[in-house]
Order: C-alpha cells, then sequence, then structure tokens
C-alpha cells in the first residue's frame, strides 16, 4: 500500500472546502490533508481545528511549506496560473482548478513550470468522469445513430447572483465559472481538436456584477460535428441537456435519464433521386422500424444545472486518478495538451463573444 500524499490546499471557498476538503478528508488510505491556506481568518481558523492540520493566511505562504507533496490551487481566477506554476517551482505536484490558466499563454507557463520541475501538472475537470457524458460519447462513438453532424449542449438554470463570480475584474462570469466544464464536453464530443470556426454570444441580465451569466456558442469545423452550448442562469423554463443528430436517428435526456432511437436503413429500399412528380402529388415517406435505447443513472444525486454543486462520484474517481498519477505515472483523466485545446477553444469563444480574458 502507497503512502498517502500529502495535501495543502489553496483557498477554502465553494471549491476548495466544499468540494476538494470534503472529498480528501474520506480517503485518508490515499490522501492527508496536511495544511490549509485562506485570505479569511475564520475559514483558515475552521479548518485547523477540524482538519487538524497546518493552516497559512495566503497561498504563498502554503505552497513554501517543504512537507506537501500536492498542492491544490482553488484561489480566485485571476490568480490559478499564478500559483500553480510557484508550487511547481517549489517542487510540488499540482492539481489546479478551473478556469485552468486564462490563456493559452497561462498554460504553456504552467507545463513548462512542471517539465522543469519533474512534477505532475492536473485541471481539476472531474465532470469528463460524469457518467451522462461518457453514455453521450459512447452512443456518439459507436455508430448506432449513423454520423453524428449536429450536438445540442444546455446546461440552464435561473437565479440572480451578486458574488465576486459575477465580476470581470475577478475573470468571473458563466464561461470562466462553469464553462471549462461544458467546454470540455464540447470539445471532446466535436473532436478533441481545436474548432476551424467558434461563433459565441454573452449577455449579462441577472447577475449585479459585469460579467455575462448567459453565454452561447457553437463549434464548427470540417468533418466534425457542429456543436452548439448555451450556458446561462437566465432560463426559467430550461431545456434538456444532451440533444444530438445523427444520420440513422438521434439522442436526448438529462444526467439522469438518455434516451436514443435509430432506423437501420440497411435493411430498407435504396432510395435513389427520383426528378419526376410524384403520381398523387404527395410527400416522398416510408413507414419507419424505430430500434431504441435508454440509460439511467445509478446515482440519482440531483445535478441542478448550471452554478449547481456537481455530484460526488467524479469527484472520487478523478481524485484515485491522480493518486495514480503521481505514484505510479499513469495517465491522467485529462492531459497537458488536452486541456491546452480546451483553454485555446476558451480565447476563441472570447474573442467571438467580445468577453476580455483579463481585466
Amino acid at each position: 500500500m502507497s503512502t498517502p500524499l500529502r495535501v495543502g490546499i489553496a483557498g477554502l471557498g465553494r471549491s476548495g472546502w466544499g468540494i476538494h476538503a470534503a472529498y480528501l478528508r474520506t480517503a485518508p488510505e490515499l490522501f492527508r490533508i496536511e495544511a490549509v491556506a485562506d485570505l479569511i481568518p475564520e475559514r483558515v481558523a475552521q479548518a485547523a481545528e477540524e482538519l487538524r492540520c497546518r493552516a497559512y493566511p495566503d497561498a504563498e505562504s502554503l505552497i513554501a511549506d517543504p512537507d506537501l507533496d500536492l498542492v491544490v490551487v482553488s484561489t480566485y481566477n485571476p490568480t490559478h496560473a499564478k500559483y500553480a506554476e510557484m508550487a511547481l517551482r517549489a517542487g510540488k505536484h499540482v492539481l489546479c482548478e478551473k478556469p485552468f490558466g486564462l490563456t493559452v499563454a497561462d498554460v504553456d507557463a504552467m507545463a513548462a513550470a512542471a517539465k522543469a520541475a519533474g512534477r505532475v501538472l492536473v485541471p481539476f475537470q472531474q465532470r469528463h468522469l460524469e457518467k451522462d457524458f461518457l453514455k453521450v460519447k459512447e452512443i456518439c462513438e459507436s455508430g448506432v445513430i449513423g454520423d453524428v453532424f449536429r450536438i445540442r449542449l444546455c446546461w440552464h438554470g435561473f437565479g440572480r447572483r451578486w458574488d465576486w463570480q459575477t465580476a470581470r475584474s475577478m475573470a468571473g462570469g458563466n464561461l470562466n465559472n462553469n464553462g471549462p466544464h461544458v467546454v470540455d464536453h464540447a470539445v471532446t464530443l466535436f473532436g478533441d481538436v481545436l474548432p476551424d470556426k467558434v461563433w459565441a454570444e454573452a449577455g449579462g441580465y441577472l447577475r449585479s456584477g459585469d460579467a455575462e451569466d448567459d453565454l452561447k456558442f457553437i463549434l464548427q469545423g470540417a468533418g466534425h460535428p457542429t456543436v452548439e452550448v448555451e450556458l446561462a442562469n437566465v432560463w426559467a423554463c430550461g431545456q434538456e441537456r444532451w440533444t444530438v443528430c445523427g444520420t440513422r436517428g438521434g439522442l436526448h435526456g438529462s444526467d439522469k435519464h438518455l434516451e436514443w432511437k435509430w432506423v437501420d436503413f440497411d435493411k430498407m429500399p435504396p432510395r435513389p433521386l427520383d426528378l419526376h412528380s410524384t403520381p398523387d402529388r404527395s410527400y416522398n415517406g416510408e413507414p419507419l422500424e424505430w430500434q431504441t435505447g435508454t440509460w439511467d443513472a445509478e446515482d440519482a444525486t440531483a445535478n441542478l444545472g448550471a452554478g449547481a454543486p456537481p455530484p460526488p462520484g467524479p469527484t472520487q474517481e478523478f481524485y484515485e486518478n491522480l493518486h495514480r498519477v503521481i505514484a505510479e505515472g499513469a495517465a491522467p483523466t485529462i492531459n497537458l495538451a488536452q486541456a491546452r485545446v480546451r483553454v485555446a477553444t476558451m480565447e476563441k469563444i472570447r474573442a467571438a463573444a467580445g468577453i476580455p480574458a483579463k481585466a
């Protein structure tokens, strides 16, 4: 049995405390929380007491701690790349929250620091392991619904926000907040390459800050499906998360239930083009023999849409993989080349929608 990795968590907000600390304290055989840091003294005091660990007033002090193997960077959005690079140069492995850098230049600088230090750098893309996404990916790749040519993802919610994640000065907004997850899904289904064309539109309607709470973008490229995404907190009547069109059928559904249906055209007569008028003035039509499939989530944990806490299962799987990456040299859930494509896609979305990368 391998020795638990000694972990320091920089940032004890919704992710640092509610996701990372919440999981890590349940897996002492793999990870041991040794230190925490936050700018709010009350948070640090609470964590130090509950976790019985060292406490620091800021990320810089935690990174300087010599008795850490892994640093989880879950600070404010604009500081992720800075602290990740700092921790790598201090000889720590790094798990970096999203957004995994705001620019490709950020990613390249972090990757160079990881290579120079001989340490592992991983973006926290746990939603890459969500079961509904993996099932959609499986169906798309199987060919059962034919060649997939259009995919639509809707992460709809409705509600006002007025915290720091609504301010552009803090790199807030839907693209940076939940966007890295849905961009990961979209890019994966697109083909795991940088799209040739990106159209995007962003607006702000219910938030108190100046960042977007309504985002729509479309990824296009020759030989790839067109992927359309809506990530918004302004839909009171939200639509289904998944809609997929293929040349033999399609798929639709949510994170809890998916349905797909298809027609086996190989068992039907060919239909060559006929330029003659139909004798009875009718439209072409034929009976379709539909075959169907369904999927239901085993975990009934609710996923309440944009901004809601993610289900815990993928976090556990992600961290178990991370331990194998560091201890055994296993392949990560998302490698740095894939992370770079996702950040590059986000840069294209920002440019198309007029969203500044940094205030």
